[in-house]
């Protein structure tokens, strides 16, 4: 059975700790569904990322922008008012099976949600011949777990296997401030105008609607009902500290 949690009011830093919580709930047999979003930016690196590397972390600094590490893979991600999309799964589900299954099932449910509000999101064409250098910035890689709007970047997925659990972290772009994402990575603004879309905004359609839309979709896929929404969780009392934990919290405060 599908379990469905969500999160507006939290701090970052609280979130992407859930999702830890999450996947220990799937280790244990529990499928398990996370949205959420946060009303000020956040900058959030891949597990293994370099911060040193291609983030300007003064710019972060100045601009009251905490920069913190999630528990999957992949590069960094600006979230500004965008949502997040967590799924995880018992190891056993066929969804698990292999990496490229679990990104192209995910995406494929989140590419029908968008589809059934009107929006027209591709699959990117890989090319051959090679990879390219790597972009310390997410929505710069074009790789299968991926989905394009207008030929621009506007979801980018990454995951995390542990034993007896697979999880997989989803970013929907509901908004691009390209200048402000150009001074977050010391990139010109017109290299990000190139690379990243968004999710066209119709009126009253906020980031509660688009999770609606996409859970629903993960939940058909699935072949689940969809429960109701409930308030995540309370994190353990022994992550009290992980908000000033310089491992998860790279820079700024993070506990506001």
């Amino acid at each position: 059975m599908l379990e469905w949690w969500d999160s507006w009011t939290s701090p970052p830093w609280q979130d992407l700790a859930r999702e830890e919580l999450l996947l220990q709930a799937a280790a244990q047999g529990h499928m398990g569904l996370f949205t959420y979003a946060w009303a000020r930016p956040a900058l959030v690196l891949g597990y293994g990322q370099d911060p040193a590397a291609g983030i300007d972390l003064e710019a972060c600094a100045s601009l009251d922008i905490p920069v913190l590490r999630r528990l999957t893979g992949g590069t960094g991600v600006l979230y500004d008012k965008d949502l997040a999309l967590t799924l995880a799964v018992p190891s056993d589900h066929p969804w698990s099976r292999s990496i490229p299954a679990l990104y192209d099932a995910f995406t494929s449910a989140v590419q029908k949600a968008l589809a059934s509000a009107g929006v027209d999101a591709q699959r990117p064409a890989i090319a051959s011949g090679g990879r390219r250098p790597r972009s310390p910035i997410c929505f710069e890689s074009d790789s299968g777990e991926t989905l394009l709007i207008g030929g621009r970047k506007a979801f980018g997925c990454a995951q995390v296997r542990r034993k007896g659990a697979a999880l997989v972290h989803g970013a929907l772009l509901l908004g691009v401030d390209a200048g402000l994402q150009a001074r977050v990575y010391a990139v010109p603004r017109t290299r990000i105008e190139h690379a990243l879309g968004a999710v066209p905004q119709g009126p009253g359609r906020s980031a509660r609607d688009w999770a609606a839309l996409a859970a629903r979709a993960v939940a058909d896929a699935l072949g689940e009902g969809l429960p109701s929404a409930r308030p995540a969780p309370p994190l353990p009392s022994e992550w009290s500290e992980r908000g000033r934990d310089p491992k998860w919290v790279i820079s700024g405060t993070a506990i506001a």
